[in-house]
């Protein structure tokens, strides 16, 4: 029965894996680049800011914008955009015969700006401006942005016309000028909100002049419509019927030394041409908020985001990469300080009308943590579309863990004291990610853009990054939840996913868990796995029981019955234990995180395989007695004691050690009464018998692994139902002790 019951049958994608990061020379005087461009030819554009004086730590930055040879090794052109104080140039954008577009923010009252200019002279100490410079690097215009009120600018993107878009944030106090009839966010708050404004080629008007939508990333479309994306504190901004979500939360994600540093949660608008019309509008962020850092929008209106967030339940798609959060949920305590759970960067692709996801994943580790410290997690910083249509985003990394590593050594893998920058590169549908590269600093990321061949290009310190061919194995998943792998548990049940892995049709081995099956084999640091299912797309395979203790793993697959042949190997972690549920079919098909409504309550999480006493499968409609034993199912618990082997057939059951503990929302509406390994299936699986004593409907049940510290978290946690008898009780994990 089990053994049939534990194989998944997802479908698979292409995977492009390997690659190299290459130097390029260092900018001019010690520049940093904010920002990088590139245009046809290769040629590379930067904007950012630099120190005349770098023997004064006080002297006052100047901005730039230039361009180079492609290869870094000639200043085609280098323009300087500074007043007398400090100056950076924060974005930029290239126009159709190569004119750049900058915009950035400014302290200076004498900044350089021209005649005829939109405004020409400052009217506030410090604030946004936008300049045009034409193909040689000559100013066309540079003007001022905001009016009386404070500003920064931190986003442009420029259309067919010429015409530029740029958005940032809107100080308190001061008047920002907006145009006649446009559409209007939240102005009248204490916290700041943002702008978004429409210059015209000449830089003299105001076409649109928006308050209370974007600051962070501005688009345009080819029938110009305008796309701003913003990060909000709590339920500020507008959205419109049928949004993807309709309001945020108001939560604090640092507290401590007599303040609270509210969250910020992403907002996502389309206005029309005219900015007299809001298309649609709608928050996309979890519990702890979201900051996008790069947008794009496609040929029908669909928009690509990314960004970080710390929040554990910002919405995902089961057919996305990564739709596991994998660090600890709960707040983080430092000294003397609360904050929210770890970053994680995620990336999500809109529907054209605003009011569904067609994808959305995750882009982190577990996150790392040192005594007394604040934990720390994975970011997004930037993202570039190549033109297959490919996402490629790059970022800064504190976990050992990041996704897509196996091709890097453990000792090369970013730690809390060793945080490194990466770039990698998600499919079109956002279901496969090429191996990650790690960049050889931690230093800010500058920007990034990609070329015609879809190299990628970092401003600082400028470099290129070339992300290389597509490889057959598209993924390694642990077998119970699906969930992307960079390391792996002794006796841990594992699926492969690709392309021409073995021949076509699915087979599964007729006696017992052969080493060697239809052409395949798999081994780790040299020991042959046991096979437990091949087809064309899927191979299902047990880790050795004889990697325990080791830290570093080579995995190397082998399929000799397909052609071309199948040899390649990846380099994963080492770990005791990784648990994890299996989930039932519907929980490999739902959304994370999607809002099920059951008997009047709603309830966030996955549907288990879990059976309730009578042997049949728990669910809404079939729920367990309240007082009855209920059976969930985990994979990844590492060596039992007595040990058993590799590749064979449990037969009475053995208690599990280490056990597992389970985070439940009312800790008085559990007993865990056995961890114990599963009869009549493959060494390596264990159930878990759960009497749930809860008067509510529902519990939301999260898994932890071993002591404190060691916590792994995967998704949002699954979901037992329980005959009603009461009303639900609120989610927030707590430690149940194990009988």
């Amino acid at each position: 029965m089990f053994h049939g019951l534990f194989l998944v049958f997802l479908a698979s994608a292409n995977l492009a894996f390997g690659g190299g990061v290459q130097p390029l020379p260092a900018l001019p005087n010690g520049a940093v680049a904010n920002s990088v461009q590139t245009d046809l030819a290769g040629n590379i554009y930067v904007a950012g800011e630099f120190f005349p004086n770098p023997t004064n730590p006080n002297a006052p930055a100047h901005a730039f914008a230039g361009k180079l040879a492609p290869d870094g090794s000639e200043v085609i052109w280098w323009t300087q955009l500074a007043g007398s104080k400090d100056d950076r140039a924060l974005a930029m954008a290239l126009g159709a015969d190569n004119s750049a577009y900058v915009t950035g923010t400014t302290s200076s009252a004498d900044f350089p700006t021209t005649p005829g200019s939109m405004q020409p002279t400052a009217s506030v100490a410090g604030g946004a401006f936008a300049a045009k410079l034409n193909p040689a690097g000559g100013v066309i215009y540079s003007t001022y942005v905001g009016g009386s009120a404070g500003t920064s600018g931190n986003a442009i993107a420029v259309d067919s016309s010429g015409d530029a878009f740029v958005t940032g944030a809107l100080g308190l106090g001061g008047v920002f000028p907006t145009t006649p009839g446009a559409v209007m966010g939240a102005t009248s708050t204490s916290e700041e909100t943002a702008y978004l404004l429409e210059l015209d080629p000449a830089g003299s008007t105001a076409l649109v002049a928006i308050a209370g939508f974007g600051g962070y990333q501005i688009a345009v479309d080819a029938e110009g419509n305008i796309y701003a994306a913003g990060a909000f504190v709590g339920p500020l901004a507008p959205t419109t019927p049928g949004a993807v979500q309709s309001t945020a939360a108001r939560n604090i994600c640092i507290e401590g030394f007599s303040m609270a540093s509210p969250c910020i949660y992403q907002h996502i608008a389309k206005i029309d041409p005219t900015g007299t019309k809001l298309i649609y509008a709608t928050y996309i962020a979890g519990e702890y908020g979201a900051v996008p850092q790069g947008m794009a929008v496609d040929s029908t209106g669909n928009v690509i985001v990314a960004g970080s967030t710390n929040s554990f339940d910002y919405p995902t798609t089961p057919g996305a990469y990564q739709p596991e959060y994998f660090g600890e949920p709960e707040e983080a305590q430092a000294v003397l300080l609360t904050v929210a759970p770890i970053s994680a960067g995620y990336v999500t692709k809109l529907n054209a009308s605003g009011t569904g996801l067609l994808w959305s994943t995750y882009f982190g580790g577990s996150g790392t943590t040192r005594s007394g410290s604040l934990p720390m997690g994975d970011s997004i910083a930037g993202m570039a579309i190549d033109a297959g249509g490919n996402i490629l985003f790059a970022g800064l990394a504190y976990s050992s863990d990041l996704p897509g590593l196996w091709m890097t050594p453990l000792t090369s893998r970013p730690t809390y004291s060793n945080p490194l920058n990466f770039v990698a590169r998600l499919s079109p549908d956002g279901s496969t990610l090429s191996p990650t590269l790690l960049l050889p600093s931690a230093t800010a990321l500058g920007g990034i853009a990609v070329r015609t061949d879809g190299t990628a290009i970092f401003g600082s310190p400028l470099a290129t990054a070339s992300l290389s061919p597509i490889a057959r194995v598209a993924a390694i998943c642990d077998s119970a939840d699906n969930a992307k792998l960079v390391s792996i548990a002794p006796r841990q049940l594992l699926t492969l996913y690709g392309t021409d892995l073995a021949p076509t049709d699915p087979a599964l081995p007729a006696n017992g868990f052969p080493t060697a099956f239809n052409g395949v084999t798999v081994t780790f640091n040299g020991i042959a796995a046991p096979i437990l299912y091949t087809s064309g797309i899927q191979i299902n395979l047990q880790v050795p029981y004889e990697v325990a203790g080791q830290s570093q793993v080579t995995m190397q697959i082998s399929s000799q019955s397909v052609s071309p042949a199948v040899s390649e190997s990846y380099t994963l972690a080492g770990v005791d234990y990784q648990p994890s549920v299996f989930l039932s079919s519907a929980g490999f098909q739902q959304p994370f995180l999607d809002i099920t409504t059951c008997n009047s309550q709603q309830v966030a999480g996955l549907q288990p395989l879990a059976l309730n006493a009578d042997g049949t499968l728990n669910s809404c409609s079939n729920p367990a007695v309240s007082g009855s034993a209920v059976t969930i199912f985990l994979n990844g618990l590492g060596i039992t004691s007595p040990s058993e082997m590799t590749g064979a057939m449990n037969s009475s059951p053995i208690a599990v050690t280490p056990g597992v503990t389970l985070l439940v929302g009312d800790p008085t509406a559990v007993n865990i009464l056995s961890t114990e390994t599963l009869p009549a299936s493959i060494t390596g699986l264990a159930q878990v018998q759960i009497e749930v004593t809860s008067t509510s409907p529902f519990l939301n049940i999260l898994l932890q692994e071993g002591s404190a510290g060691t916590v792994r978290v995967r998704g949002p946690g699954v979901v037992i139902w329980i005959k009603p008898n009461g009303s639900a009780a609120s989610f927030k994990a707590a430690p149940v002790t194990r009988k």
